[in-house]
């Protein structure tokens, strides 16, 4: 009967013993896991911001491109402006001028006029 009990207990150390390998290697398993879930997270938080700097560089060169594009149409437009402007002051730089000429030759008469009656 004693060497009954003892290859029960027997048996049931190996059984134990089975479990704890199963158990430290299930252990190992999940920490190998764990690691490779961190690593796995980290690259992916990397390609994230290798992704978010790219589309931030991109949202950026087209924003210096619009704003180029936009200072180059402003300066178009005053200048369109500037000529419009400078041929209205021309057209009335030239009435003047015609005005001051009439009104120079009636002063010239009425002075004269005056002088020699």
């Amino acid at each position: 009967m004693m060497k009954y009990i003892t290859q029960r207990v027997l048996v049931l150390l190996e059984a134990f013993k089975a479990i704890k390998e199963k158990h430290l290697e299930a252990k190992r398993i999940v920490e190998e896991a764990t690691v490779q879930a961190e690593k796995l997270m980290n690259e992916a938080e990397q390609r994230a911001l290798n992704v978010y700097e790219e589309a931030y560089r991109t949202t950026l060169s087209q924003a210096e491109k619009k704003a180029t594009e936009l200072k180059r149409k402003a300066a178009r437009d005053a200048e369109h402006e500037l000529e419009k402007l400078l041929s209205v002051a021309e057209d009335q730089a030239k009435g003047i001028e015609n005005k001051a000429k009439k009104n120079f030759k009636t002063a010239v008469n009425s002075v004269l006029s005056t002088i020699l009656p």
